[in-house]
């Protein structure tokens, strides 16, 4: 890859971490950029992370929840970095990462801080982990026994977009 081309998508990631206003896993910033939009090849866009986190542009801290995965985060040398460099990041490119984070940041914030898993028991009955994450600690947690593994699933694939509304129920249950 050419020198130009390494500066630009270090500016994009900077631009793209601080248009997100949040932390965010390093997996789904790789989705992002290289499988969702192709704006940076994975394998350049992982090099790209690892050169920002070094030269002290970002925040890389490694995620409590999941062991082998990093939290994401645009630090106050990254943002005086972009903002020297801002208009060297072509208008377009700007408007387009705009929108699409615009589009869907809450999508992306779901699959950041709603979190669910399912594991089988001994007895053969399968137990289903949900949780709302702040900061990368939990502040909500419910644990089901189910005895299906489609009953789990299910469980699971609708945590993400019933989180919200469930919390929000318990809260409304618990306090006066």
């Amino acid at each position: 890859m050419i020198h130009d081309e390494v500066i630009n998508n270090k500016l994009l990631v900077l631009f793209i971490l601080e248009k997100l206003e949040m932390q965010i896993s390093e997996d789904i910033l790789l989705q992002m950029c290289a499988v969702d939009n192709n704006w940076i090849p994975y394998f350049y866009c992982k090099q790209v992370i690892t050169e920002l986190a070094a030269a002290n542009f970002i925040l890389r801290k490694k995620d409590e929840t999941r062991p082998s995965s990093y939290n994401l985060s645009i630090n106050e040398d990254g943002k005086v970095c972009l903002s020297h460099f801002f208009n060297d990041i072509p208008c377009s490119v700007r408007e387009e990462v705009t929108a699409y984070i615009h589009r869907t940041k809450l999508e992306y914030r779901r699959k950041q801080e709603f979190h669910s898993k399912c594991s089988r028991d001994k007895d053969g009955s399968y137990k289903v982990n949900c949780q709302i994450l702040k900061a990368e600690a939990p502040i909500f947690e419910l644990n089901f026994n189910v005895a299906t593994y489609g009953k789990a699933l299910s469980i699971c694939n609708s945590w993400t977009q019933k989180a919200p509304e469930v919390y929000k129920t318990f809260l409304e249950m618990l306090v006066d």
